[in-house]
């Protein structure tokens, strides 16, 4: 699609060339100087030839700023340049330099931010200044000169870093999400679980990446999610236990209950037992042991009888 549309670019280069001629007066010059027609045709049909043409892919993180050469030449004999602008959802820009009046102009050219980088007489890079998105598009240059007309190109690709985030549920499920990055990363875990991964693109060109996991029966306690883009890498941890202890939390409460009850009520049949028991000894003690008063009684008496004869014969 890109080559496509590069070959209707150049398709159109010519004309555009004769926009930016007739936009500094070229043809109104030459025709107060009095070239005939056919001159004009023919000078006006040797500008949609190209001597050079190259393109090269850059890309670019947002927020920095950048600048893109143009075809090197000699100053001296420069006629004019031309930086043509095609960014993927506006309307095309022109950037023209003609060296004769040193002189430049602009046409639907809004952006503030895209300038020369210098001076257009002394060098023909384009600079942008804090890329955005909206910057993301093709950079056409075109130097005319005596010798023919040379063309170099740039496709831009803006990088986006994106927003990480790396939670866990109750369930002990983690959640690793890449926000609004351009273009989408790539998300992946250690150790490797059961997965799923969704991506939502954005009206921007931005993608939000989103990657649920879960361990159930592998026994992991803390998970990394490794997140890889354009931009740089980054890795996130986090520890499933704390979570799976909270989820199981009223399931170890009611099983710790049930353990103390039990213990409880162990301990109470054995209580119960060594009294019961206690009792039973006690018991059988006293019908084994002789009745010690009982068999005394008759003695006592005795030694009373005996005490109280001897006092009445005193």
């Amino acid at each position: 699609m890109e080559m496509r549309s590069l070959g209707k670019m150049t398709s159109a280069l010519g004309l555009q060339i004769i926009i930016a001629l007739l936009l500094f007066g070229y043809t109104v010059e030459s025709s107060a100087r009095g070239p005939s027609s056919s001159d004009l045709i023919e000078e006006q049909t040797h500008l949609y030839f190209i001597n050079f043409n190259s393109t090269t892919a850059v890309s670019v993180q947002v927020d920095t700023k950048t600048v893109f050469s143009c075809y090197t030449y000699s100053m001296k004999n420069l006629i004019m340049a031309i930086w043509k602008i095609f960014p993927r959802d506006k309307i095309l820009c022109i950037m023209a330099y003609r060296s004769d009046k040193n002189e430049t102009k602009e046409i639907n050219c809004f952006n503030e931010r895209i300038t020369w980088e210098s001076r257009p007489d002394q060098n023909l890079a384009l600079q942008i200044d804090q890329v955005t998105i909206e910057d993301d598009g093709y950079y056409m240059c075109v130097v005319v000169t005596p010798d023919g007309n040379f063309q170099s190109g740039h496709w831009l690709n803006v990088l986006v870093p994106p927003e990480t985030s790396l939670s866990v549920d109750g369930n002990g499920t983690a959640t690793c999400e890449a926000s609004a990055g351009k273009p989408a990363a790539q998300i992946s875990w250690v150790p490797e679980g059961y997965c799923l991964s969704v991506n939502e693109t954005h009206g921007n060109r931005t993608v939000t990446v989103k990657s649920m996991c879960h361990w159930n029966g592998l026994n992991e306690t803390k998970v990394t999610c490794s997140i890889s883009h354009l931009t740089g890498n980054k890795s996130l941890s986090i520890e499933l236990l704390p979570s799976r202890l909270n989820h199981f939390a009223p399931l170890l409460l009611c099983i710790s209950l049930c353990v103390l009850l039990s213990i409880m009520t162990i301990m109470g049949f054995i209580l119960i037992w060594k009294a019961v028991c206690h009792r039973n000894c006690e018991s059988q003690r006293t019908r084994s042991t002789p009745n010690i008063n009982m068999e005394e009684e008759p003695y006592v008496n005795y030694m009373k009888n005996v005490h109280c004869g001897n006092k009445s014969k005193n």
